[in-house]
């Protein structure tokens, strides 16, 4: 979930946060995915701290090592976001602080499925509208990836994406850098169009969580691994059911604007993986 605000984040090597004096009110959970469920109720001795803060938007550095996005009402902006009924009010929660399993309410919550469903489009490719996004990705060494990337996928070669694929990862700049969005939304495009195919080559799909887990940031990381697990924000997961151009159209409009660059650079990868795998089934 990338934010234009500048974000109050936690250092990555701190010492114990000292004693909060707040008290946050119980976090009505309204929706999250079936994954996110399953996190907040393992482990519940352990302990959360607020990674960082924005204004529409708080990230939970979960005890999994991972984050959960806590995020208001509405389609949830990450495959590990949490809608709640109301964000904490703007004060209450800083870097560091603790927040445990009991802080949320989820008794009511819908549980919604962000895994991607197979099938094929039911748009043509050259619906999705194309916006310019990051400068990195328009840039000499970001074509070259992406061409890279859209040659790998349409030649069905799993290490030639994978070497495109990490070129990308951490290549950018911002919360979610250009190049892993572009990443992201070709792997939407492939667990959609091309289910398996990457599962079975094990070994470029583990450089790919390795390049996730240590080349580019926490909240990147974190998208980047729930996609090669299948799982997606729901913006995302319209934009490849979408049964017509109209619709189809309208779900991309909702992603272009998220964030600064970030859905443009989505999209990208998206449009991308689509055409790269409707010239790999024209050639058979």
């Amino acid at each position: 979930l990338k934010a234009r605000p500048t974000a109050t984040m936690m250092p990555s090597a701190m010492p114990a946060p000292p004693e909060q004096p707040a008290v946050l009110d119980p976090l009505r959970v309204m929706r999250l995915g079936s994954a996110s469920l399953e996190r907040l109720a393992r482990e519940p001795e352990k302990t959360g701290r607020v990674h960082s803060v924005f204004e529409r938007a708080i990230n939970v550095l979960w005890r999994d090592g991972h984050l959960l996005t806590l995020h208001g009402p509405g389609p949830l902006a990450a495959p590990f976001a949490v809608a709640l009924e109301r964000l904490p009010t703007r004060g209450s929660v800083a870097p560091g602080m603790s927040i445990e399993s009991w802080n949320f309410d989820w008794r009511d919550a819908e549980r919604v499925a962000l895994e991607m469903p197979d099938g094929p489009l039911g748009f043509a490719a050259d619906a999705l509208p194309e916006r310019a996004g990051a400068q990195a990705l328009r840039s000499p060494a970001g074509a070259r990836a992406r061409q890279a990337l859209a040659r790998g996928i349409a030649a069905g070669d799993a290490r030639a994406l994978a070497d495109a694929a990490c070129a990308l990862i951490g290549f950018g700049e911002g919360l979610t850098p250009a190049g892993d969005d572009c990443v992201l939304g070709a792997l939407a495009a492939v667990h959609r169009l091309a289910p398996g195919w990457l599962a079975a080559h094990t070994g470029q799909r583990d450089r790919l969580a390795e390049a996730a887990r240590t080349r580019t940031t926490d909240l990147a990381r974190d998208f980047l691994l729930e996609a090669l697990d299948g799982r997606f924000a729901e913006p995302v997961l319209a934009i490849l059911t979408a049964l017509s151009d109209d619709l189809v159209g309208d779900a991309a409009r909702r992603v272009l604007a998220m964030g600064a660059s970030s859905g443009a650079d989505t999209l990208c990868g998206i449009r991308l993986g689509c055409r790269a795998l409707e010239a790999r089934v024209a050639r058979r």
